[in-house]
């Protein structure tokens, strides 16, 4: 009985271990995003807002997050990595039908810490799988919430990850991350 005890303990102490470490590396690709606009355009309201987004190609310095962060084209955005000031990124793309948009920084903006997140493009099931909303809801920064992908669902064509984690202002272009491979899964 003892040894059973043990055990358990042990696997459950490497499944804590294992999502510190998935968390861990979220933090090196994580980046925060403040927005800045000036002038309304089309569905974009002037002001600044803060949201999130990730490293996905370090040797050209790009980085995700959802369109409705990067705006349309007439913002100004700036980035910070964890422990890092601002620094100005460009938008090289925006689709706002997926809510997608890449930006990208100068090379002397990249920290020598940062990694790019891994992505999960596969075709494998995904309902089920524990996952972490990973971000910076409510000015919390750098912070996750976890749950499970209720469902994979197409809408228009396009796949939406449908979600039980936490998300909240400030989560916003933030990795959803299959706790088990630390893969991202969604955005």
């Amino acid at each position: 009985m003892i040894r059973l005890l043990i055990f358990i303990t042990f696997v459950f102490c490497l499944s804590f271990s294992a999502i510190a470490d998935v968390l861990d590396d979220a933090s090196k690709f994580t980046v925060r995003v403040r927005t800045s606009i000036e002038h309304s355009f089309a569905e974009d309201k002037a002001g600044t807002s803060k949201a999130a987004g990730f490293l996905v190609d370090v040797d050209n310095r790009y980085l995700v997050t959802n369109a409705h962060v990067a705006g349309r084209g007439n913002a100004n955005i700036e980035i910070a990595f964890k422990g890092y000031e601002y620094v100005s990124a460009d938008v090289i793309y925006v689709d706002p039908l997926i809510d997608l948009a890449v930006l990208q920084i100068e090379n002397h903006s990249l920290p020598e810490e940062a990694i790019a997140a891994e992505m999960d493009c596969s075709d494998r099931n995904l309902t089920g799988i524990s996952v972490a909303a990973y971000g910076h809801p409510k000015s919390l920064p750098f912070s996750a919430s976890r749950g499970i992908i209720s469902q994979v669902r197409t809408y228009k064509g396009y796949d939406w990850v449908q979600t039980d984690a936490a998300i909240n202002p400030g989560n916003s272009g933030g990795a959803l991350i299959d706790l088990e491979t630390g893969q991202v899964v969604g955005v």
